[in-house]
């Protein structure tokens, strides 16, 4: 049986080692100084955003992935992170916050340079959308292991009907990949009950999309290349044929 008193003890000095060292990116750093901002213009009104492409294994080329098989525009953040200390500073958010090794937030807060990040990433979404967007793709990774054998799909401004076409478009072309890659399950909000049932909580973009969504995806499985490519072309795939845009 777990030591319910030793567990506390555990995670509370795991609470205040990772309090001591939230300063661990320098404060007086620019945020050109922390991390890169890139921009890659496509089919207007249709645009991916990949905000944490540092920490979130394999994001970045899942995201690149999914916006050439769509035509769409991008936005791809690296930086902002703290190998050691596991700090980051969100983008898609105006927080900072620290991460424990299954993603757990410790601690999270708001920051000067996490707001200057936060608009910087909101004003190249807009500018990679050519106007009215449209809809929007956030890409994320977690290691939790009670996801480790799925994609979530937290969604805003999408319909039941939408969510279901996404989920048997998925399977289909999930069906037809190579045998050695895992067979994740696909859970899409609203029909499937998800950690966050919209993505309003994971990105401050949904206040400017019509549709959006966030798809994010277990890092055991992103983390393998040809894995991570396998599920950048099912989920466009899946797109596609659920007409999302």
């Amino acid at each position: 049986m777990v030591d319910r008193r030793r567990l506390l003890v555990g995670s509370f000095c795991s609470v205040l080692t990772a309090r001591a060292s939230a300063a661990s990116l320098p404060e007086g750093a620019d945020i050109d100084q922390l991390g890169r901002f890139e921009l890659v213009r496509g089919r207007p009104g249709v645009v991916v955003g990949v905000p944490h492409a540092t920490p979130d294994t394999g994001t970045l080329e899942m995201g690149r992935t999914l916006l050439e098989r769509l035509g769409a525009g991008g936005v791809f953040v690296t930086g902002f992170w703290d190998t050691k200390t596991r700090q980051r500073i969100n983008v898609n958010r105006p927080t900072e916050q620290i991460m424990g090794q299954d993603s757990q937030v410790l601690r999270q807060w708001p920051s000067d340079r996490a707001v200057a990040a936060n608009a910087r990433y909101e004003a190249l979404v807009k500018e990679a959308a050519q106007g009215r967007l449209k809809v929007f793709y956030e890409i994320h990774s977690n290691h939790r292991p009670e996801l480790a054998e799925s994609i979530e799909v937290s969604t805003l401004g999408l319909s039941r009907g939408d969510a279901s076409r996404l989920k048997v478009a998925f399977e289909a072309a999930r069906d037809q990949l190579a045998r050695d890659v895992p067979r994740l399950a696909l859970h899409v909000s609203p029909l499937d009950t998800v950690t966050y049932p919209n993505y309003r909580a994971a990105s401050s973009i949904s206040k400017l999309s019509e549709r959006g969504c966030a798809i994010e995806g277990p890092g055991r499985v992103l983390a393998n290349r040809a894995w991570r490519l396998a599920y950048g072309g099912c989920m466009a795939d899946a797109i596609k044929a659920a007409q999302w845009g």
